[in-house]
């Protein structure tokens, strides 16, 4: 039996840090949670570094992260909403 394929696409990537970092938002762990440093930080910054390799530029992106983490959306739909306005 052979292992499963990962999706290594970069719209899977970005997926996946939009859910770790919904998970950090909401750690138990204070220091985990810190939204200006810390794991959080780190995590949203892997994100935008993601997200510019799409020609995104870092204001798009931080606005395209905000309203992924408020509207509970993907991090495509976000994209596409925060570009239509």
């Amino acid at each position: 039996m052979s292992a499963p394929t990962l999706d290594t696409s970069t719209r899977a990537i970005a997926e996946h840090l939009l859910g770790t970092l919904r998970l950090l938002d909401q750690a138990n762990n204070n220091r985990l949670s810190i939204q200006g440093g810390g794991a959080y930080g780190d995590v949203r910054e892997a994100l935008i570094k993601v997200l510019e390799t799409q020609e995104w530029g870092r204001a798009m992106a931080d606005e395209a992260i905000h309203e992924a983490m408020i509207s509970g959306s993907s991090m495509w739909d976000a994209m596409y909403a925060t570009r239509a306005g």
